[in-house]
């Protein structure tokens, strides 16, 4: 897969990993297409999707270990001091991030992967590397969703970026 597709898989996949949209299953496609493998997810309609996020994600989010913000897995609380050291990260890589523009703090899952593609496009490797220990918790987050749901989309979604970013991880 080009450098070009694997920046392209993790955008689709920051996409799976956030509220669903009406092209929620067009990135899947995407991943599916780019990387050659299937999701194998039971069908669902995009409203059953959204009620099924909220429920994973928000509402039990603590009590599935469903949450997908960084902090709380490494600190064991929201806010907690990675939240200030992944900031940090991305000021020092040149990246201001704006948390009302972008409605969640810098450790929300889907932005940290989106972050990565961003360093992949500028061929910033060591970067991802370093900012990879941000995301150790991800095998976690993956058998907490395969446990609280059917849907695969979630973890399917995470599986696929660690494969990417630990295949960056090995460019160095």
């Amino acid at each position: 897969m080009s450098l070009q597709d694997k920046i392209s898989v993790l955008y689709a996949c920051a996409d799976i990993l956030d509220y669903p949209s009406d092209n929620y299953f067009e990135n899947i496609k995407t991943v599916e297409n780019l990387t050659k493998i299937k999701c194998n997810s039971p069908e669902v309609v995009l409203e059953e999707l959204c009620a099924e996020y909220l429920q994973i994600f928000s509402i039990h989010a603590t009590k599935l270990r469903c949450t997908p913000y960084a902090s709380w897995w490494i600190d064991g609380k929201m806010a907690g001091k990675s939240l200030s050291k992944i900031i940090d990260f991305y000021n020092r890589c040149g990246y201001e991030f704006d948390a009302k523009a972008m409605k969640k703090p810098a450790d929300y899952l889907p932005s940290m992967i989106s972050f990565i593609a961003i360093l992949a496009s500028d061929e910033k490797f060591e970067e991802i590397k370093e900012f990879a220990k941000f995301l150790t918790w991800l095998d976690d987050l993956a058998s907490s969703l395969e446990e609280a749901t059917d849907i695969n989309y979630f973890s399917y979604a995470i599986n696929i970026s660690m494969q990417i970013i630990n295949s960056f991880k090995e460019k160095l």
